[in-house]
C-alpha cells in the first residue's frame, strides 16, 4: 500500500503536464479503443489475485463479432502443518460471445453464447456452479428505428452434483431515438426464459423514455421501466428448490430549467415499487416441512431532490444548493398455503408475525451546498456543507431498532499561489453525528460523534528540476455515549492522529531522477470523559515509512526505477499513566518499478517490493509483494 501511495504521489509530481489518468492509473486515451485486453495481478503477502478482461467489438463487411470475457482468481496460501502450505482458491469466469451476419438491409443472423463457471474450495456449501447457453436466430429491422431479435437455443446448468438442461428462448426489441415534433422517444425490451426441468429461469425488462428540449438547457424527460428477474436454486440438504421472483416497476422524471444563462434549476423524482417472492417447493420424492412457509417482501421507494446550480461566465465562481428527500417503506409477510390445518394455521400466524417484525420505514431529508470563488487572482476559497436527518421507524413492538440520526458536515478549503515556485493551501473539515435510539432497549447506544480535521499542504518548486509536496493532517475524533454506566459495554472514546507526508522529485538529468518519500503517522486511542474533557489513553502507535527510488527513463515512454523502503511500527500501552513500549515491528527491503507507455496501444506497469520483517519476538520473515497491469488496445 505504501509503495502504491509512493508511486501515485510521484506520478502526480512528475507528470503534471502529461496525459490524464483514470482511477486505475491507466491513461484515459488508452481506453478509447473498443478492443482491449487487460491483465491485473496482485500479490500481497500470502494472497494472490488475478483479474483478466477481454473486450472485442468489431465488424467487417456484413459480419460483426463481440466478445466480453472476465476472469478473476483469488488464492490464499495457509499453513497446513508440518511445514507444509495449502492453497485455497476461488475462480470465476464470465464469457459472452455474439456473432452477426447481415443477409440484407433489414435482415440478419444472430448467434449468442454465454458462459459462467464458478469454483471455490474455501466456502462451505456450494463450491462449484456453471451455466452455458447457446442461442441463434434472426435480427429483423422492419422499420428504420425498430429492431426485433427472436432467438432460440439450449442451456446447460450445473449446481454442485446436479445437472440441468433445457430449452432457452429470447425475444428482444430496441426502439432507437424517434423525433416526434421535438419529442424524442426511445425504448428497449426483452423477454427471456430458460426451462431447465424442474427449474425455470426468467429475465424480462422493458423501458420507454421520452425527452423534450425546449430552450437552451431547459429540458424535460420521463422514463417508465419494468424488470422481472426469476432465479431458482437447489437446497440439496432440504430436498427443496428455492424460487426468487423479483418484480420492479419504476417511474423517473428529470426536469432542467434554465433560469438564466448562468443559473440552472433541476428537479428529479423517482418512484419505484418492488415485490420479492421467495417460494419453496419439494423435489421429486420430497415433502415440505409443515413449518416452512413462503414469504414476500414489498418495497416502495421515493427519491427526489431539487437543485440549483450557478456558474459565472468566466467559470471562476460556481455554487450549488441541493435539497433532497428519500423514503423507503419495506413490508414483510408470510404467504399462507392451501388447506391449512388448525395446527398449521397457528404455525403460519407465528411465522407471519416473525416476518412482520422486519417491517421498517426509513425517511431521509438532506440539505447540501457548495461555493467556490476567487478571493484574488492568486487565491481561491471553497465552502461546502450539508446536513441530513434519517428517521428509521419499525411498526412492530418486537423490533427495537427505531432511531433518529443527524449528520452535519462542513468544510472550508483555501488555495493560494504565492509565486510560480510556491503554492499553499489549508483544508478544515468538521463532522457532527448524533444517533438516538427511541426505545429503552437500545438507548444505551445513543451517541454523539464529533470529528475535526485540519490539513495544510504545500507544493514548492525551488528550481525547475525539483518539486516537493508536503501534506500535514491533524485529526480528532470524539465519540460520546449518552449513558456512561459501568454495566454498559459502550464507553465514550477519543481518537487523535497526526500525519505528515512528503514527496520530493529531483530531476538529475533529462533521463535520471530521484524520488524521496516519507510518511509519519502518530495516533492514539483512549477512554473519554466529555463533561470534564479528560481522557485516559489506552494505547498509542507510531508508524514511519521512508522510501528512496532512482528513476531512469531511456525514452519518453519507458521508465525504470529501483530503490529501498523502510517501515516501522511502535505500539505503546499505558500503565498508571506511564507510556511503555508494548511491541515493535520493522521491515526493510528493495523496491522496483517498470512503466511502459504504448500510447493508444496500451500500457504496462509493474511494481514490486521485498522486505525482511523483524517481529516482536526477534524472528525475521522474508516477504515479497508485487502488482502488475498489462493493457493492450487493438
Amino acid at each position: 500500500m505504501v509503495v502504491l501511495m509512493l508511486g501515485a504521489v510521484a506520478s502526480g509530481l512528475a507528470q503534471e503536464e502529461g496525459r490524464s489518468t483514470d482511477g486505475t492509473g491507466i491513461a484515459r486515451d488508452s481506453l478509447t479503443r473498443a478492443n482491449s485486453a487487460l491483465i491485473l495481478f496482485d500479490r500481497n503477502l500470502n494472497t494472490y489475485n488475478w483479474i483478466g478482461r477481454l473486450l472485442v467489438d468489431t465488424s467487417f463487411g456484413g459480419s460483426s463479432i463481440r466478445i466480453v470475457q472476465n476472469y478473476t482468481t483469488n488464492i490464499i496460501q495457509v499453513d497446513a502443518g508440518s511445514g507444509g502450505r495449502r492453497k485455497l482458491a476461488s475462480n470465476q469466469e464470465n464469457l459472452s460471445l455474439g456473432l452477426g451476419q447481415k443477409l440484407s438491409q433489414n435482415l440478419g443472423l444472430q448467434f449468442q453464447w454465454s458462459s459462467l463457471v464458478y469454483s471455490d474450495d474455501k466456502a462451505v456449501g456450494l463450491s462449484n456452479a456453471s451455466g452455458h447457453s447457446a442461442l441463434g436466430g434472426l435480427d429483423v429491422t422492419p422499420l428504420p428505428f425498430l429492431t426485433i431479435t427472436p432467438l432460440l437455443g439450449y442451456r446447460w446448468d450445473n449446481q454442485g452434483t446436479i445437472r440441468d438442461r433445457g430449452l432457452s428462448y429470447l425475444l428482444s426489441g430496441q426502439l432507437r431515438e424517434v423525433d416526434l415534433d421535438g419529442y424524442r422517444l426511445m425504448g428497449s425490451g426483452q423477454y427471456q426464459e430458460d426451462r431447465l426441468d424442474p427449474r425455470s429461469l426468467a429475465n424480462h425488462f422493458g423501458r420507454v423514455g421520452i425527452q423534450k428540449t425546449f430552450v437552451g438547457r431547459t429540458r424535460d424527460s420521463l422514463e417508465f421501466g419494468f424488470n422481472r428477474l426469476k432465479r431458482e436454486f437447489y437446497a440439496v440438504a432440504d430436498s427443496t428448490i428455492e424460487s426468487r421472483v423479483d418484480n420492479i416497476f419504476s417511474f423517473t422524471n428529470l426536469l432542467d430549467y434554465e433560469i438564466d444563462r448562468n443559473l440552472l434549476a433541476t428537479f428529479y423524482v423517482m418512484v419505484s415499487s418492488r415485490g420479492l417472492d421467495k417460494d419453496l417447493r419439494a423435489l421429486l420424492g420430497g415433502a415440505l416441512q409443515p413449518t416452512w412457509f413462503n414469504t414476500r417482501i414489498e418495497e416502495f421507494r421515493l427519491d427526489t431532490y431539487f437543485q440549483t446550480g450557478y456558474r459565472s461566465s468566466d467559470g471562476e465562481t460556481a455554487g450549488q444548493v441541493k435539497v433532497g428527500y428519500t423514503e423507503r417503506n419495506e413490508a414483510h409477510s408470510a404467504k399462507p398455503g392451501a388447506n391449512l390445518t388448525p395446527a398449521q394455521t397457528v404455525l403460519f400466524n407465528e411465522r407471519d408475525r416473525q416476518e412482520k417484525t422486519k417491517d421498517n420505514l426509513a425517511r431521509r431529508t438532506s440539505l447540501s451546498g457548495q461555493l467556490t470563488f476567487p478571493v484574488s487572482p492568486s487565491d481561491r476559497l471553497t465552502l461546502s456543507g450539508g446536513a441530513g436527518i434519517l428517521r428509521y421507524d419499525t411498526p412492530s413492538s418486537q423490533n427495537v431498532e427505531d432511531r433518529d440520526e443527524l449528520l452535519v458536515v462542513a468544510s472550508v478549503a483555501t488555495s493560494h499561489r504565492v509565486s510560480a515556485a510556491l503554492e499553499i493551501g489549508v483544508t478544515l473539515d468538521g463532522m457532527l453525528g448524533h444517533t438516538v435510539y427511541l426505545l429503552k432497549e437500545r438507548s444505551a447506544n445513543n451517541n454523539v460523534n464529533r470529528v475535526l480535521r485540519l490539513g495544510p499542504r504545500v507544493l514548492v518548486r525551488p528550481a525547475p528540476f525539483i518539486a516537493s509536496a508536503n501534506m500535514f493532517e491533524v485529526l480528532a475524533n470524539y465519540t460520546v455515549y449518552d449513558f456512561e454506566l459501568q454495566e454498559v459495554q459502550a464507553r465514550s472514546f477519543s481518537y487523535r492522529q497526526f500525519a505528515w507526508v512528503d514527496s520530493t522529485v529531483v530531476r538529475l538529468t533529462e533521463r535520471v531522477g530521484l524520488h524521496f518519500f516519507s510518511y509519519i503517522k502518530l495516533y492514539e486511542r483512549g477512554q473519554l470523559n466529555w463533561k470534564e474533557f479528560t481522557e485516559r489513553t489506552e494505547n498509542a502507535f507510531a508508524d514511519q515509512t521512508y522510501a528512496l527510488q532512482l528513476r531512469f527513463s531511456p525514452s519518453a515512454a519507458l521508465m525504470v526505477a529501483v530503490g529501498m523502503q523502510y517501515f516501522s511500527q511502535s505500539r505503546f500501552r499505558f500503565e498508571e499513566r506511564e507510556k511503555r513500549l508494548d511491541s515493535f515491528q520493522r521491515s526493510i527491503g528493495p523496491t522496483c518499478m517498470l512503466s511502459y507507455d504504448l500510447g493508444l496501444s496500451g500500457q504496462l506497469n509493474f511494481r514490486g517490493w521485498s522486505e525482511s520483517r523483524r517481529l516482536t519476538d526477534g524472528t525475521i520473515r522474508a516477504l515479497a509483494s508485487m502488482t502488475m497491469t498489462v493493457l493492450l488496445n487493438f
